[in-house]
C-alpha cells in the first residue's frame, strides 16, 4: 500500500531523514512510537505535502501508495489518498463551527451537499459531537478539538490516515473507543506516539520505533519509579472553598451553560496532586481559575488563610497549558528563558536540568521538546505552585518525570491533570476527580 525511500533536510542544512525506508501494508494498522525529535511529525508533514511545501527544505525519494508516488503531487491533489491529524490541534482549526470545519474539506471534494451531510453526521456520532455541531472550536476543550480533528479525517476518509499523538489529550474512555474505531476501519492507519499507552493494546497489527534508515522493532519501555518526599509539613498551602465557575457557551443557545462546583481543594508546597476526569469536565478552567485567568462565581482561592486575586494568582501558580505554543513568543531557547529575568547561571542549570540547546528555534522545535522549554520557563520563574495541564502528552514517560522531579524537588506543589491511567502509579500524589460538574477526593 505505502513504499517510501526518502531524504529530507531543513533549509539550513540539518539532515532529518536520509535513505529512511518503509513499507506499510494495504489495511495495516501501525503504530510508531518514538521520542519528542526524532522525526514523527516531519514524516508525517512530509507525506501529507506541508514539507517541503510551505516550510522549505531539500526532499528526494518516493513514497507510492498503490502505485502512485504521493511526493509528486501538489498537497491538495493528495487528500484522497493520504492525510493526517495534526499534533497541534490549533494550527488545524479555522472556522466559527464544528460543522463548518468538518464540511470544508469535503466541499474541497467536490462532494455533493447530501453526501457532505451524510459524512458529516456520520462523523459527529462517531466521534461523540453531535450537540457541539454549531458551537465555536474556540469553546471547545483540549480534548473535544483532539476529537474534532479526528472526526474530519474519518469524514474525509482518505486510504491512509496518520493519526500524530492522536491518543493524548482523550480520556480513557476516548482511548479505547478509538482503539475501537482504528480496528475497525477498513483503511490503513498510521498512528505516532511518544510512548505507548495501555489502550493501545490490541489496536494494531505493528509496532515500530524510528531507526536511521527505517522503521525498527520496537521494544518496550519499563515505566520509571518515582519516590517523593512527604510534602513539607511547613509549607505553603494553597487552598480553595466553595468555588463555583461558571462558563457561558455564547456561540449556541442549544448548548446547555458549564458549571463546576469545588467544595474544597487543598494542595502544599512540595506535594504532588493528580486531577482527573473526562475530556471537558472542567479541568482547565479550574486551573484557569486558580491561576488568575479566569474569574470564579463564587468562593475564594486562598495561600496560607490569606485570599487571593486573580493578579496575586498569577504570581503564585504557574499554569502550563495543553498547548506550549500558547506560551511561546520569542525566536530561540535562550531568548525565552532570559525574558524571565534568571541570572546566566540559573539559565544555564535549567538547561541543564531540561536538556535543552540554548539556541534552537522554538518554531522548529517538535511539540514535545517545546513543552520541555514550557516547563523550563516556569521553572525559572519559581511559582510556589505549578499546574501541568496535560503536559505528559507528547512526552515519553521519563521526560515528563524529569519536568514534575524538577519542581516537586524545588519546593513547589504540584497540580497535574492527566488521561492517562498509568501516571498515578509513577508519580504518587493525592488524587482528585471531577465528575459530575462537581470535584472531590479519591
Amino acid at each position: 500500500m505505502l513504499d517510501a525511500d526518502l531524504s529530507f533536510s531543513y533549509g539550513d542544512g540539518r539532515s532529518v531523514f536520509n535513505g529512511f525506508r518503509f513499507a506499510v501494508g494495504e489495511g495495516e494498522k501501525l503504530l510508531v512510537v518514538a521520542p519528542p525529535g526524532s522525526g514523527k511529525t516531519t514524516l508525517a508533514k512530509i507525506l501529507t505535502g506541508a514539507l517541503p511545501g510551505y516550510s522549505g527544505g531539500e526532499l528526494k525519494g518516493h513514497a507510492y501508495a498503490s502505485g502512485i508516488d504521493v511526493l509528486s503531487m501538489p498537497a491538495a491533489m493528495r487528500m484522497e489518498i493520504i492525510g493526517r491529524v495534526s499534533q497541534n490541534t490549533d494550527e488545524m482549526l479555522l472556522f466559527s463551527s464544528v460543522r463548518e470545519e468538518i464540511d470544508f474539506p469535503l466541499m474541497n471534494l467536490g462532494l455533493e451537499r447530501e453526501e457532505r451531510r451524510r459524512r458529516i453526521d456520520r462523523a459527529l456520532e462517531l466521534f461523540g459531537l453531535e450537540r457541539y455541531s454549531s458551537v465555536s472550536t474556540s469553546e471547545l476543550s483540549g480534548g473535544e478539538k483532539r476529537r474534532l480533528m479526528l472526526a474530519i479525517i474519518f469524514a474525509v476518509d482518505p486510504r491512509i490516515c496518520i493519526l500524530d499523538e492522536s491518543f493524548d489529550e482523550l480520556s480513557p474512555s476516548w482511548r479505547r473507543r478509538l482503539a475501537g474505531i482504528i480496528r475497525e476501519h477498513e483503511g490503513t492507519v498510521i498512528a505516532f506516539a511518544s510512548h505507548e499507552l495501555a489502550e493501545h493494546a490490541g489496536a494494531f497489527d505493528r509496532m515500530v520505533g524510528i531507526g536511521d534508515d527505517g522503521f525498527v522493532p520496537y521494544s518496550p519501555q519499563s515505566l520509571p519509579e518515582v519516590h517523593l518526599r512527604p510534602a513539607r509539613a511547613d509549607g505553603p498551602c494553597l487552598a480553595a472553598e466553595d468555588l463555583i465557575i461558571e462558563r457561558i457557551h455564547r456561540s449556541s443557545g442549544d448548548l446547555r451553560d458549564f458549571s463546576l462546583s469545588v467544595p474544597h481543594l487543598e494542595a502544599r508546597g512540595g506535594e504532588c496532586c493528580i486531577l482527573l476526569g473526562e475530556n471537558g469536565s472542567g479541568k482547565s478552567t479550574l486551573s484557569r481559575v486558580l491561576c488568575g485567568l479566569l474569574q470564579e462565581k463564587g468562593g475564594m482561592v486562598s495561600l496560607d488563610g490569606r485570599s487571593l486575586s486573580s493578579k496575586d494568582r498569577r504570581r503564585t501558580v504557574a499554569y502550563l497549558m495543553q498547548n506550549p505554543y500558547e506560551e511561546l513568543f520569542l525566536p530561540t531557547v535562550e531568548d525565552e528563558m532570559r525574558s524571565t529575568g534568571a541570572s546566566a547561571e540559573a539559565i544555564r542549570e535549567a538547561l541543564s536540568i531540561f536538556h535543552l540547546d540554548a539556541g534552537e528555534y522554538v518554531q522548529e522545535m517538535s511539540y514535545g521538546r517545546a513543552k520541555l522549554l514550557q516547563a523550563a520557563i516556569f521553572h525559572l520563574l519559581r511559582r510556589p505552585f505549578a499546574i501541568f495541564d496535560e503536559m505528559d502528552s507528547a512526552l515519553p514517560y521519563d521526560d515528563f518525570i524529569l519536568a514534575a522531579s524538577a519542581y516537586l524537588g524545588s519546593g513547589a506543589g504540584l497540580i497535574v491533570i492527566t488521561h492517562d491511567e498509568r501516571i498515578p502509579s509513577i508519580l504518587p500524589g493525592r488524587l482528585m476527580r471531577i465528575e459530575g460538574g462537581r470535584l472531590h477526593e479519591c
